[in-house]
């Protein structure tokens, strides 16, 4: 019985509980991820999931992510660094380290022999814009339903130096925000596709994006330079779903009652001269 207590003590430890204890390979993570993570991350914790993380610089993100998801199937790791090839996991078989440019097609395929969906992955690699925007393209559709895709170190996205601006148009940033409209499609009023949308806003990447599914982003959530991306459990887009209307007094608008079940409104948008480009 004490053996496991021990374990259920174990399992039960918070992110930042196992980042804090780390005492292998070095991880380096803003504090405030921490808590971000605890939440983020407790979802998936007990469960069999495999996860990428995209840029490990020391490795120690590796054994921390190994320890908190102890159910783990496999934890791949990629780094552009050479010396990464060199970091030795004793658990090889679930641990796996591919050295390449993540972004780079025979890198994807090594990732992908590894596994070929992922419920966790996490970005943090270069930090640039270009390189954060194509990775989200090429691995969100590798993200299992029910997934989540991180994002971090997006302060550098307000750097020239990484490709971005409080203004620029196509900063990492600007991206991902960009996210949150394809969240409310039902809304918009016009007949456009979230890839013909985002298209318009970033024509850079119109052939990426052209072939990624963003349907099933279910929520975007911003924290301070984070960005956690939700897949719903369907693969289907968010919906708004049916009104509700609860309660027997309606004192000041009494006509509220019959919209219980009503579908949501979608006002034509065509003539709207903010529904299109600029």
């Amino acid at each position: 019985m004490a053996f496991l207590m021990q374990e259920t003590t174990k399992i039960s430890k918070t992110f930042r509980e196992v980042f804090e204890a780390q005492e292998g390979k070095v991880s380096d993570k803003w504090d405030s991820y921490l808590s971000v993570y605890d939440d983020a991350f407790a979802t998936y914790k007990d469960r069999d999931i495999a996860l990428l993380e995209i840029g490990i610089q020391n490795g120690g993100s590796l054994e921390v992510h190994a320890r908190y998801f102890a159910n783990h199937s496999i934890i791949v790791g990629c780094d552009i660094h050479p010396l990464c090839g060199n970091l030795v996991y004793p658990d090889h078989d679930k641990i796996k380290v591919v050295v390449g440019d993540a972004n780079a097609e025979a890198t994807r395929n090594r990732i992908e022999a590894l596994s070929a969906e992922f419920d966790v992955i996490i970005d943090d690699g270069s930090h640039k814009s270009n390189d954060i925007i194509n990775s989200f393209l090429h691995y969100f559709p590798k993200l299992r339903k029910g997934g989540i895709f991180v994002v971090e170190d997006l302060h550098a996205s307000y750097w020239q130096g990484y490709d971005g601006g409080l203004f620029h148009p196509s900063s990492s940033m600007a991206f991902l925000k960009d996210l949150v409209d394809v969240v409310n499609l039902e809304n918009w009023g016009i007949p456009m596709s979230p890839q013909e949308f985002l298209v318009a806003k970033h024509p850079s990447y119109a052939a990426l994006i052209k072939n990624c599914d963003f349907s099933g982003i279910e929520a975007v959530h911003f924290y301070n330079s984070v960005c956690l991306i939700k897949k719903n459990e369907t693969g289907l887009a968010a919906a708004l779903g049916r009104r509700r209307v609860v309660g027997s007094v309606a004192e000041v608008w009494p006509n509220a009652k019959p919209f219980d079940g009503a579908l949501p409104e979608k006002p034509d948008q065509s003539k709207n001269k903010w529904s299109a480009p600029r």
